[in-house]
């Protein structure tokens, strides 16, 4: 989406006009809706396989246009910050969500200083099917929307959310995943290094690190509305049992959970 911004002078202070080109296609959402293929039929695996594909590559670009080989500097302190803040609140987690999931609280903050290493990107923050416009036939990506929340951290930290493009969340089964998700899960990873390039096995396992931080994060307290309270960690009772659940299935059942080599 392109835009271009004017600044008009009043008489008592500038006025700043911004004009966007709008985005053509549909919401995802919109497509799924529209379309009433069976999910794990053949045409809604390739429109899936497609949307991944795409979703890969724009990630891939993001990284790309930082140079992975060659990131921009970052302030020190504003790393140490970020690990400061990831230390902190993993530890609450630790202390409050049951006991299976203290392995990988544990792992993932003795893996923060690799995790704060990688490039700084904006990390779009709600990354879902209402939030990505596809084009109203293929399904490929044509852009994403609602920046509003959108933050500077490591690269990687938001990627969980492609679990919720190859699988589906059941309120009583819990994670499901689509009759393809090898083929996407292979996909996605096979295209990052392609179009990135440099990415070796370490890189990735840091990167796939940061998805179980930020899935942590993002599921593991209530939400983080602006100028609240400080949020607190779900609790395995109540309305927490349903956030529990949602949490559960990626980074502690085994047959479920996306990044498995960063637990051994």
């Amino acid at each position: 989406m392109g835009s271009t911004a004017e600044v008009y002078s009043m008489e008592q202070e500038p006025l700043c006009v911004y004009v966007l080109s709008r985005l053509s296609g549909i919401g995802h959402l919109e497509f799924l809706l529209e379309h009433g293929s069976p999910e794990n039929s053949l045409e809604f695996c390739t429109w899936r396989e497609k949307l991944i594909g795409d979703i890969a590559r724009y990630v891939a670009f993001i990284l790309r246009s930082l140079s992975w080989k060659n990131p921009q500097q970052v302030d020190p302190s504003f790393r140490e910050n970020l690990q400061h803040q990831y230390t902190h609140d993993l530890q609450r987690l630790l202390a409050a969500l049951p006991t299976r999931f203290h392995p990988i609280t544990q792992k993932s903050i003795d893996l923060l200083p690799a995790i704060v290493s990688l490039p700084m990107v904006l990390l779009h923050q709600d990354f879902r099917a209402t939030k990505i416009i596809v084009n109203s036939t293929s399904n490929h990506l044509i852009g994403v929307i609602d920046w509003a929340e959108a933050e500077i951290g490591p690269f990687g930290l938001n990627l969980y959310y492609l679990q919720e493009f190859m699988s589906k969340f059941h309120i009583k089964d819990g994670w499901i995943r689509y009759a393809n998700y090898d083929t996407t899960e292979i996909l996605s990873w096979d295209t990052l290094r392609t179009e990135v390039g440099g990415l070796d096995d370490e890189a990735i396992r840091v990167i796939k690190a940061a998805m179980v931080v930020g899935l942590l994060l993002s599921h593991g307290f209530t939400c983080r509305p602006a100028n609240m309270p400080e949020p607190e960690p779900i609790r395995d009772y109540e309305s927490g049992t349903y956030n529990i659940l949602r949490l559960d299935g990626l980074p502690t059942v085994p047959a479920t959970r996306f990044v498995g080599e960063i637990y051994e």
